[in-house]
Formats: C-alpha cells, structure tokens, sequence
C-alpha cells in the first residue's frame, strides 16, 4: 500500500486488494490557509464530518470510469465493502458534541485508523469498535482538533505499529518539531510511505512524517 498526504485530513491510499489498484481518499478540503487541493482520482471517498475541510468531492473523479464504476462516498458508521477495501465506521463526536465519524480501513492484510479531526480522546467504546490498528493517521496540531500531547495520548489508548500525523506544519498548527517531541517515538521523514504488512515495524512503533 502506498499512503500520500494532500494537505490538512486528506490522505490517498492506493493498494492492490484483488485485481488492478484501488484508491481510497479522506477528507478532501476545498482550498485554505494558501493550500489548494490537487484534483485526481479515487473509488473511495472517506469522510468524518460536513466542512469545508471535508467536502470538496468534485476534485476526484472515478478510478475505473470505463467499467462503470462512481465514487463511492462513506460519510457514517457502518461497515462497507467496496472493490476489496473494507471500511468500518465508528461514531465519535467531537468534544462540543458535533457528529463526526473515525473509520478503521482494512486492506492488504493492514488496518489503517483514520481519526479525521477527533479533538478528543477515544472512549472505551470507540477503541473497542476500531479494534487492532496497525497505522493510525490522526491530528496532531491543535487549533480544533488534536494538539500533539493530546494526539500522544490517543496513540497511547491504540498502541498501533505506525503514526502517521496529520494537520500539523502548516498555518495555526502545531510544528513538525513539536509533533515530534511530543509523540516521541522514532521518525522516519519521506514524501510519500510504501508499507507492506511484512514490513511494520515489530516491536517499537514509528512515525512517518510525509511531505506534501
């Protein structure tokens, strides 16, 4: 599988679950704080909350256009299946009560938390209802959502083999540098992560720090 950050709560995951590739994107923002998402294509559209940071589906087109195939959308908990990729869906509303949705995506044998803008740490419940996560993308920048200490403790309720942060390093967010300190595990700093299951870490977990 191979995880790209857009910007802000927008990732894509490409893998190989079955047959030809299968794209999942999360959150896609509409253009903000000087960042504007770039348009592309996907079979999956993941998202946590109504917003403009969530919302701008029109930048994706259909993966597999000449089979057919639309953008499928999952904007609530329950579970979804969609070319292979498998999507579970866990209410977890923000701290001032706000609907919002965390989502635990299962392919190649690895399953990827996806906390979308959660301000807030996981209830026993939740945890539960994600059962084990092997990569977890979660906010780590306050200002809304996670703050770095808030997200290191968050990763500490999962306890998954590799972080991935989001929101952080750009406008009102948290540095990359606090991120780091806070959360405190070895980083590893690339545009762009290629994993397969065979290759998570084992014992200690790491960090992957992407460009964008």
């Amino acid at each position: 599988m191979q995880i790209s950050w857009n910007g802000l709560g927008c990732f894509t995951l490409v893998a190989k679950p079955v047959q030809g590739e299968v794209t999942v994107v999360t959150n896609p923002f509409k253009a903000q704080d000087d960042m504007k998402l770039k348009s592309g294509v996907a079979s999956v559209i993941v998202q946590t909350h109504e917003g403009k940071d969530t919302e701008n589906l029109s930048a994706f087109e259909p993966e597999h256009p000449e089979e057919g195939k639309k953008v499928f959308v999952v904007k609530h908990a329950g579970e979804y299946e969609v070319q292979g990729v498998f999507v579970i869906g866990v209410d977890a509303p923000k701290k001032d009560g706000t609907p919002h949705t965390i989502y635990r995506i299962d392919v190649e044998g690895m399953r990827t938390g996806f906390l979308g803008t959660l301000d807030r740490e996981l209830t026993t419940k939740e945890i539960d209802a994600l059962g084990t996560i092997d990569i977890l993308i979660l906010p780590a920048g306050g200002n809304g959502v996670l703050s770095p200490q808030g997200a290191a403790a968050v990763i500490g309720q999962v306890e998954p083999r590799l972080v991935i942060p989001s929101y952080v390093g750009t406008g009102a967010y948290a540095s990359v540098e606090v991120a780091k300190r806070e959360i405190g595990c070895p980083t590893d700093e690339m545009p762009k992560l290629k994993v397969t299951r065979a290759q998570l870490p084992e014992e200690d977990m790491r960090m992957a720090l992407l460009s964008m």
